[in-house]
């Protein structure tokens, strides 16, 4: 059984991938806080409502020879967007605020603890109910 496939699974699923991707996003963010002309970037909002529709739960395959299938890739469709005009730019012309990215990184990994948490528990409550622990 396949518990990955389960509903509550699969939204945190969805989430933990939403947060990894977010992420990569603020560190790209950070890295580029002295470039020149850089926006800040950011993920458009999660939306639990859509889980599922448009995403599928595909792992990618590796070929280790060159007659072998690449195989299907996961979609990577949280896509990145602009953050609203900033008020405060550096001389450079660069808009990336440390402090707000530091507080979004933060707040990333608050959220991504507590959805690792709740994985945690409701997977030992499926163990428990299955009579296995």
């Amino acid at each position: 059984m396949d518990i990955g496939k389960l509903g509550m699974f699969a939204n945190l699923k969805e989430k933990m991938d939403w947060l990894t991707q977010r992420q990569e996003v603020i560190a790209q963010n950070i890295a580029n806080s002295d470039t020149p002309n850089y926006r800040a970037n950011d993920l458009k909002e999660f939306d639990p409502k859509t889980i599922g529709r448009d995403r599928q739960f595909i792992l990618a395959m590796q070929a280790t020879a060159p007659g072998h299938s690449q195989g299907l890739h996961k979609p990577q469709n949280f896509k990145d967007e602009e953050v609203r005009k900033n008020y405060e730019v550096a001389p450079g012309k660069n808009a990336v605020i440390l402090e707000e990215q530091m507080v979004k990184m933060n707040e990333n990994q608050v959220d991504y603890q507590t959805m690792t948490r709740l994985y945690a528990k409701h997977k030992s409550m499926m163990i428990s109910a299955l009579g296995r622990a």
